[in-house]
């Protein structure tokens, strides 16, 4: 009896443990199956790599690919950069933002900002300062209104500004480096450019005032599109006369030099250089001489 105990410890040990490790074995399975039902199934997308301009045209190096879930992939993704490779965007792109097939141009078109201007529309720059363009806030896809100052011809004297261009789209905002001056004097300066989109009756506006007067942009609203029709208005309707300038002050008058002339116990002052009032009367009341006899 007594050899027959240890022989059952020993396979009442075994059977605990293959119970043991059937339960562990049952549980990673459970574990396995539950983390493959949670596992999220993710496809590769094309997004951009850097904030890339209207007209840019696209090469490897501006695009990179992540990993998003299936089931939340847009309409017109790209899942590699090949696809994109040599086309020009529509719109800008800032960094990270997906790249769909719609803001892209057909294949085969140039890049550059004729790609983004519309049928039927022009682009036409215009050389602005930290006042002309709106101290700096201008941007891509911003609409202004022009202004023009004019003092010239008929205006010289009465400066008059009207608002010619209404709800104008910006195409683009960026520097040029231009020359100034002639031979040895030759300075490189940067100079702003704001690229307004306008239909060509809308370019004549802007170029006349541009040679004529000084031109100004007004930054408007997104949400407003609506036309403000004004009338324009001149200096003199914006500082009356009576308020644009003081009358020029009365010039001093010129005091003559005098002298005291004391005559017995008459006292007087005669203007220096002429003769006394009293002398002069005398003279007047001196008769004619008389002719001589021949």
């Amino acid at each position: 009896m007594l050899r027959k105990a240890p022989m059952l410890f020993i396979s009442l040990a075994l059977v605990l443990a293959v119970l043991a490790a059937w339960s562990a074995h049952r549980w990673i399975q459970a574990r396995a199956i539950q983390a493959a039902a949670n596992q999220v199934v993710t496809s590769p997308i094309v997004v951009a790599g850097a904030d890339l301009p209207a007209g840019q045209r696209l090469e490897a190096k501006n695009l990179t690919v992540q990993q998003w879930p299936t089931g939340t992939l847009p309409a017109g993704y790209l899942s590699q950069p090949s696809q994109a490779q040599g086309r020009v965007l529509k719109g800008p792109l800032v960094k990270g933002e997906v790249l769909l097939a719609n803001k892209l141009m057909p294949e085969g078109m140039a890049g550059g900002l004729s790609a983004v201007v519309p049928e039927g529309y022009r682009a036409m720059t215009v050389h602005v300062d930290e006042v002309i363009g709106v101290g700096g806030f201008l941007q891509p896809a911003d609409r202004v209104d022009v202004l023009v100052t004019v003092n010239k011809g008929p205006f010289q004297n009465d400066p008059a500004t009207r608002l010619v261009l209404q709800d104008v789209p910006v195409l683009a905002v960026g520097e040029k480096v231009q020359d100034e001056g002639e031979g040895s004097k030759i300075k490189r300066q940067k100079v702003s450019v704001v690229a307004l989109q306008l239909k060509p009756e809308q370019g004549e506006r802007l170029a006349l005032s541009a040679s004529e007067g000084r031109v100004i942009l007004a930054l408007r609203s997104q949400g407003d599109h609506q036309d403000h029709g004004t009338s324009g208005i001149r200096l003199t309707s914006l500082v009356p006369a009576a308020l644009a300038a003081p009358p020029p002050p009365e010039p001093p008058k010129k005091e003559t030099p005098t002298i005291e002339v004391i005559k017995g116990i008459n006292r007087s002052l005669q203007p220096l250089g002429k003769p006394p009032l009293q002398e002069a009367k005398a003279k007047q009341a001196q008769p004619a001489p008389a002719p001589a006899n021949p």
